[in-house]
């Protein structure tokens, strides 16, 4: 088995992580810890290890997302993450999982600053889609995308569906042009769509459960987001049947074909028309959505992403 040390951060990425034949043990960093409402602990979960000792682990994962250059407390969990596996020595493999994309051409050179000037040299940097690793310009000596894939069965459908359209997202100052908060406010100006998440019309689901529960009964499934690579909750309501209209960034035109298995909509007008349309013809969206979870659990399957790690891992010497 491959160890693994990490540390929390994303955890609904972080549990589909725990799909590859290894162990995981997390290193407490300030206040965040997994949470099984989010996500329940996978039987390869470890725990915590407050003072690791490096040489136990074939991989130190660290983890960044595009904001870290405007909050140093963002990337302290990087840097205290590359200090131990600095402290392992050349046996160390150390992987840096960033989870956004470049604002801007300053923006992706900080980013590119942090990791070259990383403890231990640069880590090798994985990121969530193929427009992602192509923004942040790193090469593939350096870097490599890898899409996420789910145990599909997971996620459940219900052919009695709500006629109802809703998105799932959370948004802060920093990121609400990100996760694409002005056109959400835009289009919810025309047509109803339920607000799920902090700042939204109503809190995050209180278990996970609920959350699949929720989806699996969804009509309509919108997803404003703007720079987010490859969104893992638009995968779970594909995963779940919803239809999924979302606007057409990060690589969705390779898993999404418009007007079959989804709706590509990137201006409001278009978003508008589209989801009023499929709320008055309900059997047009289920038909869409049942073709969209079709199209998922091909694109995103877990046996696929596992592949894909190990093949990372194998090629940077880890051996499990």
């Amino acid at each position: 088995m491959i160890r693994f040390l990490d540390h929390a951060w994303h955890l609904a990425h972080s549990y589909r992580l725990h799909a590859l034949p290894a162990t995981f043990a997390y290193y407490p960093v300030g206040t965040r810890q997994w949470d099984q409402d989010i996500r329940p602990q996978p039987p390869n979960f470890r725990g915590e290890v407050t003072e690791p000792n490096p040489n136990d682990y074939d991989v130190i994962l660290s983890h960044l997302d595009n904001w870290v250059d405007r909050s140093l407390l963002r990337a302290t969990p990087f840097r205290l993450m590359n200090l131990i596996g600095m402290e392992a020595g050349d046996d160390a493999v150390r992987i840096t999982i960033m989870h956004g994309t470049p604002d801007n051409e300053q923006n992706r050179r900080n980013i590119v600053r942090l990791l070259d000037n990383a403890p231990g040299g640069p880590p090798f940097l994985v990121c969530n889609s193929r427009a992602a690793a192509e923004g942040w310009g790193l090469g593939p000596s350096r870097s490599r995308a890898i899409i996420h894939g789910y145990d599909t069965a997971e996620f459940w459908s219900y052919k009695e569906r709500i006629k109802l359209a809703a998105t799932v997202c959370s948004a802060g100052d920093m990121s609400r042009i990100y996760h694409g908060v002005p056109l959400l406010e835009r289009v919810r100006q025309a047509v109803p769509v339920l607000w799920v998440g902090h700042n939204g019309d109503r809190e995050y689901f209180p278990t996970y459960v609920e959350y699949r529960d929720f989806l699996a009964s969804l009509l309509v499934y919108v997803h404003p987001g703007q720079a987010s690579p490859m969104p893992g909750a638009r995968t779970e309501a594909m995963l779940s049947g919803c239809c999924v209209v979302t606007t057409s960034n990060n690589d969705a035109a390779q898993y999404i074909e418009h007007g079959v298995t989804g709706f590509l909509c990137d201006e409001a007008g278009d978003m508008i028309e589209t989801i009023r349309m499929l709320l008055a013809d309900p059997a047009r969206a289920y038909r869409v959505g049942k073709a969209g979870r079709e199209a998922a659990r091909h694109f995103f399957d877990k046996d696929r992403f596992v592949a894909d790690w190990l093949d990372l891992l194998g090629g940077l010497g880890v051996r499990g």
